[in-house]
């Protein structure tokens, strides 16, 4: 069997640098205090927790009955190994992590190299900027000019990319025909910050898109499924299509990330037909790893290949970022085999190269 290319992990998020414990029950799609009690409760009972635990006892050579423990004992006696160590039997070689509320600087990313011996770059989250401002009461034009700012100095900072998580707040049915002035206006609704201004948050994209393009920098924007806090159904990624077809969403490069699952078929459509427009693979190789071979040969039935970039949405602990990691290879391994009678071997190495890393060093311009 031909082996994959080493993973350019487009989509993750930081980890800890200092030892943690291995909490199983807090690798979950449940969030919040109030869900502590059903995310332990469930725990025992998932499927991508029990073939995390047999994974992790091969890589550990105990059994899955003992891989806590061991894997207490091999974190506590050095940690920087042991993370390199999952890192080195995954194939990542290199990462944009997503500090989520706070952005990475320089200085954050090398700390993070140091203990995977992984590149690293960042993406800057356009919600960091937005949110706190409305929860301050900013007016309309403040909050644009704001994000102007904080996009410029990311850049100038070396940001690879921008993300947003407008799928969590107002969703991804973007009127394309918002003006500023309706925009500033919508600051003034009530609620709360998260679902707050929706006419400013679909103006902002637009205008985000425009600076993206003058910069050079793409923008990844969730679809699909996350955790218990998303509306699944603003999440759809067809619901973009119209603002996908102002100038402003034409001219920018854009990742729709996490497959649009559970409609990764549709999102396959929309990269088809929008020449700007990468569909990323990730997160649902972490949470539904036993069917992510069928959904990825569904995606690729129809995406073409230079227009997807793989992930982990690796989070918490880097046994996420290994595990998803270790599942999206044995997928490809899976899709491989089952288009090798009816595909080139050329065509299939192509294919790999570009998903695992080249794409995304085209999408991000990384150039190390």
């Amino acid at each position: 069997m031909t082996e994959s290319p080493a993973l350019l992990d487009d989509h993750a998020h930081p980890f800890p640098l200092t030892p943690e414990p291995l909490d199983l029950g807090e690798m979950s799609l449940l969030v919040g205090d109030a869900a502590q009690g059903r995310r332990q409760q469930a725990a025992p009972h998932r499927l991508m927790l029990e073939m995390l635990c047999h994974r992790l006892a091969a890589l550990l050579d105990c059994t899955p009955d003992d891989v806590l423990p061991a894997r207490e004992q091999a974190a506590a006696h050095d940690w920087p190994a042991y993370v390199r160590r999952l890192f080195a039997d995954a194939g990542i070689g290199g990462m944009l992590l997503d500090g989520g509320p706070t952005p990475l600087g320089p200085g954050d990313l090398a700390r993070y190299e140091a203990v995977s011996g992984a590149p690293t770059w960042s993406l800057l989250r356009v919600e960091a900027l937005i949110d706190p401002l409305l929860a301050q009461g900013a007016d309309g034009r403040h909050i644009e000019s704001a994000l102007s700012d904080f996009i410029e100095s990311g850049a100038a900072n070396g940001a690879a990319g921008l993300k947003t998580v407008l799928a969590y707040r107002t969703g991804l049915a973007v009127d394309p025909t918002v003006t500023a002035e309706q925009a500033y206006r919508s600051v003034a609704t009530e609620g709360p910050v998260r679902r707050r201004a929706k006419l400013l948050r679909d103006y902002l994209l637009r205008r985000t898109f425009a600076q993206c393009a003058d910069l050079g920098l793409p923008i990844q924007i969730h679809t699909g499924f996350g955790d218990s806090e998303i509306r699944l159904a603003d999440a759809h990624p067809v619901l973009l299509d119209d603002v996908l077809r102002t100038a402003e969403g034409a001219a920018a490069n854009v990742v729709l990330i996490h497959a649009g699952y559970p409609w990764h078929e549709q999102l396959a459509y929309l990269t088809f037909v929008h020449p700007n427009l990468w569909a990323e693979f990730s997160l649902v190789n972490l949470f539904s790893p036993a069917t992510t071979a069928d959904r990825l040969l569904r995606l690729l039935d129809l995406a073409p290949v230079d227009r997807v970039l793989f992930g982990t949405d690796g989070h918490g602990v880097p046994e996420t970022h290994w595990f998803a990691a270790g599942v999206l290879r044995d997928a490809w391994a899976v899709v491989r085999e089952r288009l090798s009678a009816q595909t080139r071997n050329g065509w299939l190495d192509d294919a790999a190269e570009r998903m695992f890393s080249g794409n995304a060093r085209e999408v991000y311009q990384l150039t190390s």
